[in-house]
Protein backbone atom coordinates (compact mmCIF):
# COMPACT_ATOMS: atom_id res chain seq x y z
CA UNK A 1 0.00 0.00 0.00
CA UNK A 2 1.47 3.56 -1.03
CA UNK A 3 1.12 5.90 2.17
CA UNK A 4 0.61 9.52 1.15
CA UNK A 5 1.72 12.15 4.20
CA UNK A 6 1.50 15.12 5.35
CA UNK A 7 4.27 16.97 4.42
CA UNK A 8 6.20 20.32 6.05
CA UNK A 9 8.97 19.76 4.77
CA UNK A 10 10.36 20.83 0.97
CA UNK A 11 10.72 18.79 -1.66
CA UNK A 12 12.88 18.77 -4.77
CA UNK A 13 11.18 20.20 -8.00
CA UNK A 14 12.67 17.49 -9.52
CA UNK A 15 10.40 14.81 -8.21
CA UNK A 16 7.48 16.08 -7.12
CA UNK A 17 5.20 18.45 -9.23
CA UNK A 18 2.18 20.47 -7.93
CA UNK A 19 -0.88 18.92 -9.23
CA UNK A 20 -4.00 21.43 -7.18
CA UNK A 21 -4.74 23.59 -4.23
CA UNK A 22 -7.61 22.71 -2.26
CA UNK A 23 -8.94 25.30 0.93
CA UNK A 24 -7.98 22.86 3.38
CA UNK A 25 -5.97 20.14 4.48
CA UNK A 26 -8.76 17.82 4.84
CA UNK A 27 -10.20 17.97 1.46
CA UNK A 28 -6.15 17.75 0.61
CA UNK A 29 -5.71 14.63 2.62
CA UNK A 30 -8.94 12.65 1.13
CA UNK A 31 -8.17 13.59 -2.87
CA UNK A 32 -4.44 12.25 -2.17
CA UNK A 33 -6.04 9.12 -0.61
CA UNK A 34 -8.35 9.01 -3.63
CA UNK A 35 -4.77 9.66 -5.96
CA UNK A 36 -2.97 6.85 -3.86
CA UNK A 37 -5.70 4.01 -4.14
CA UNK A 38 -5.60 4.82 -8.04
CA UNK A 39 -1.57 4.32 -7.63
CA UNK A 40 -0.77 8.05 -7.83
CA UNK A 41 1.82 8.97 -5.36
CA UNK A 42 0.79 11.58 -3.93
CA UNK A 43 1.83 14.04 -0.78
CA UNK A 44 0.09 17.09 0.94
CA UNK A 45 1.72 19.94 1.90
CA UNK A 46 -0.19 22.56 4.43
CA UNK A 47 0.08 26.16 5.63
CA UNK A 48 -1.77 25.29 8.61
CA UNK A 49 0.08 25.44 11.88
CA UNK A 50 -2.37 23.66 13.49
CA UNK A 51 -4.69 20.76 12.72
CA UNK A 52 -8.23 22.34 12.08
CA UNK A 53 -7.01 25.88 10.64
CA UNK A 54 -8.22 26.67 7.56
CA UNK A 55 -5.11 27.24 5.23
CA UNK A 56 -4.75 26.10 1.23
CA UNK A 57 -3.25 22.72 1.42
CA UNK A 58 -0.99 21.65 -2.41
CA UNK A 59 -1.28 18.14 -3.11
CA UNK A 60 2.07 17.27 -4.88
CA UNK A 61 2.29 14.06 -7.06
CA UNK A 62 5.78 12.22 -8.08
CA UNK A 63 6.76 13.99 -11.61
CA UNK A 64 6.53 10.67 -13.40
CA UNK A 65 2.65 10.55 -12.24
CA UNK A 66 1.68 14.02 -12.97
CA UNK A 67 0.49 13.42 -16.45
CA UNK A 68 -1.54 10.43 -15.15
CA UNK A 69 -2.42 12.62 -12.32
CA UNK A 70 -4.16 15.11 -14.72
CA UNK A 71 -5.88 12.77 -16.52
CA UNK A 72 -7.26 11.10 -13.58
CA UNK A 73 -8.70 14.57 -12.73
CA UNK A 74 -9.90 15.52 -15.50
CA UNK A 75 -11.78 12.21 -16.26
CA UNK A 76 -13.45 12.20 -12.78
CA UNK A 77 -16.29 14.04 -11.64
CA UNK A 78 -17.19 13.69 -8.10
CA UNK A 79 -20.55 13.94 -6.38
CA UNK A 80 -21.62 16.18 -3.43
CA UNK A 81 -21.83 12.76 -2.21
CA UNK A 82 -18.26 11.46 -2.16
CA UNK A 83 -17.04 14.36 -1.48
CA UNK A 84 -19.06 14.76 1.71
CA UNK A 85 -17.93 10.81 2.37
CA UNK A 86 -13.79 11.84 1.80
CA UNK A 87 -13.89 14.71 4.04
CA UNK A 88 -15.76 13.20 6.83
CA UNK A 89 -15.52 9.19 6.25
CA UNK A 90 -19.16 8.95 6.54
CA UNK A 91 -21.95 7.59 4.46
CA UNK A 92 -24.84 10.84 4.44
CA UNK A 93 -28.44 10.12 4.21
CA UNK A 94 -30.94 12.65 2.42
CA UNK A 95 -33.60 10.96 4.31
CA UNK A 96 -34.25 12.00 7.96
CA UNK A 97 -35.41 9.59 10.62
CA UNK A 98 -39.16 9.94 11.63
Amino acid sequence: MIRNWHCTATMSETEWRLLITLPDLPSAQSLAQVLSDDGIVARVMSDASVLGQAAPSRIYVDATHLYRARWFMAQRQFTDEELDYLATGKLGSAETPE
